[in-house]
């Protein structure tokens, strides 16, 4: 496998801005100046061990890239790459006959490794997949590099999350059971893996929120499931494609289990509207799912809800919408109880927040809100060829494939309304 990887923050503990004038070619330095991420040069030599090929891709200058990764790591690198702009990375490739050739052929065989958005960023408009590391704490905030943007990186859509170089040796050796579960259960594969997209603190308990699988928005990876979310919809879809997201709900579940600290009472979802089709969306998913948990239903619409929580276009409005018209029923008594709800997408963070609030003000203890997928940040990569502007990747409902569209004032855009079909090799 082709490694690309970053290197201040993932191989070297030069994230600090102390050490800016090394990494922009203005100071001179020593190879002693720079700290290494613990594990690093082990990872590396491991890895061309197993036949990998690890290439450092940085923004920083070639004054101190190449001199890094010639004296301490000794492979290949490309600096000054402009992050997540694709043109120097390609050429370094195209510049490779072999790697080219690899490039054309399977992308699966390539990994963007990196500390922030950046990197995830440069992988999905190259389609191969990537990895979100976290080697360090991050002290401050430097939107040039990303650094302390955490949110934002995850919000980028990464394949996979390491914490340590034991974590992505794992992900290289055995890419498609480390994918998040509901990607992973598309695979033929079983997953536990999630996206652990936030965590708060209040009054002895906590309130999580969890995503199993990506809706991306542009240039991905090959797992992103868009074309998984849009099913869900589609009045035609499959006993067997709900049992798929049902089964992989359950393999997280699973996981959620063998926490013996943490005593789950009821296991919900957020209910389905009455006009909502196909009817009962949510529900015959949630039926499906494999727990140990209580499984009751919670949350209903009002009778005169009115309107689609999708045509809200910010978190404010969102959640007003939930709160509104969303309620949780007054059939249980839910003071103490630690509780789990299920939902198909997380988008805002608005509907996990408004009923997570519900649940604490009857008071709930513990809340976990996992979504079967989440939003990714669009990325825009290609122009259309009449007008000029960029072309959204839209996804079909009800065949689930993708095209190019230059989005029209009927659809929300200023685009001249050319459609490209995405031909998938």
């Amino acid at each position: 496998m082709i490694l690309f990887i970053d290197l201040d923050g993932t191989l070297t503990d030069t994230a600090d801005v102390k050490f800016k004038p090394f990494k922009d070619g203005e100071s001179e330095f020593a190879l002693s100046d720079i700290p290494l991420i613990k594990g690093a040069e082990e990872f590396i030599k491991d890895m061309e061990k197993k036949g990998h090929i690890p290439i450092i891709l940085s923004d920083s200058h070639p004054k101190y890239v190449n001199l890094i990764a010639k004296e301490i790591f000794k492979i290949r690198a490309i600096s000054l790459t402009d992050k997540p702009n694709t043109d120097k990375t390609l050429k370094f490739i195209e510049s490779n006959q072999e790697l080219n050739k690899q490039f054309i052929e399977d992308k699966n065989n390539f990994i963007m490794i990196g500390d922030s958005w950046l990197d995830i960023e440069l992988g999905r408009r190259l389609n191969i997949k990537t990895v979100l590391t976290q080697f360090y704490k991050a002290i401050n905030i430097e939107k040039r590099d990303g650094i302390g943007q955490r949110r934002k990186s995850i919000k980028a859509g990464p394949t996979y999350y390491a914490k340590t170089f034991d974590d992505l040796t794992k992900i290289i050796q055995d890419p498609l059971n480390e994918l998040l579960a509901i990607e992973a259960i598309f695979q033929g594969k079983k997953s536990d893996k999630m996206v652990k997209f936030s965590y708060k603190s209040y009054n002895g308990n906590f309130r999580a929120f969890r995503c199993l699988g990506r809706q991306e928005d542009g240039e991905c990876d090959e797992f992103a499931r868009a074309d998984k979310y849009k099913q869900i919809d589609n009045p035609n879809r499959s006993n067997e494609f709900i049992s798929k997201l049902a089964e992989g709900v359950s393999n997280y579940l699973k996981r959620v289990e063998k926490f013996s600290e943490y005593q789950w009472d009821y296991l919900t979802y957020v209910s389905d509207k009455r006009t909502t089709k196909p009817p009962n969306k949510m529900r015959e998913i949630f039926t499906k799912i494999d727990s140990n948990f209580n499984k009751v239903e919670l949350f209903e619409w009002q009778e005169n809800v009115e309107g689609s929580l999708r045509n809200k276009p910010n978190y404010e409005s969102r959640k007003e919408y939930i709160s509104t018209y969303l309620k949780t029923k007054q059939t249980h008594d839910l003071k103490g109880k630690n509780i789990i709800i299920i939902d198909d997408q997380f988008t805002t963070s608005a509907t996990a927040t408004e009923i997570s609030e519900q649940l604490r003000n009857k008071g709930a203890g513990n809340i976990l809100f996992v979504a079967l997928f989440y939003l990714i940040l669009p990325i825009e990569s290609k122009d259309c060829p009449n007008c000029g502007k960029s072309l959204k990747i839209k996804i079909n409902k009800q065949e689930g494939t993708k095209f190019y569209s230059c989005l029209s004032s009927k659809y929300g855009g200023n685009g001249c309304g050319h459609i490209e079909n995405i031909i998938i090799q």
